[in-house]
């Protein structure tokens, strides 16, 4: 196992993820349209159906919920990108990088995961973990520093 994880979405953008750098381990999800033309993969999850991907390394029968759980301190989770997260520091990861992701704010749940992955982000970063997000500098963004 690698120290740094590339945990790929949906988006185009994940073609740029670090295919070529054998020292990360790259991660995708769920069932993508052009999941064969995805040049590397080491870990698919697919956590959410009940018929999961044949392809699927990690899937609802084996993924660790209680120890996600555990490492939260509750059910904080809504989306897959979240478990990813939670899993590679279950693993030790010491980066993680997210590509072809964008959560756009165009509806109420898309608003929730978006909420959601930043805190995990967050939570992964205060355990010492770096998080980049090269394509989505949203992801990532910091406020301005309030009242000064």
């Amino acid at each position: 196992m690698n120290k740094k994880v590339a945990i790929l979405g949906k988006l185009p953008s994940k073609f740029k993820a670090p295919f070529d750098d054998k020292t990360y381990d790259i991660w995708t999800m769920n069932k993508h349209t052009d999941m064969k033309k995805i040049p590397r993969i080491d870990l698919i999850f697919d956590i959410h159906s009940i018929n999961p991907n044949k392809d699927a390394h990690i899937t609802r029968q084996n993924y660790p919920f209680r120890e996600a759980e555990e490492l939260l301190g509750g059910n904080y989770f809504n989306n897959t990108v979240s478990y990813m997260i939670a899993y590679a520091i279950l693993l030790k990861y010491k980066e993680i990088a997210l590509y072809g992701m964008r959560f756009l704010m165009d509806f109420e749940r898309r608003k929730l995961e978006y909420q959601n992955v930043r805190e995990l982000i967050f939570f992964a970063k205060g355990r010492g973990i770096k998080v980049t997000s090269p394509e989505d500098e949203i992801m990532l963004k910091e406020y301005n520093h309030y009242g000064i």
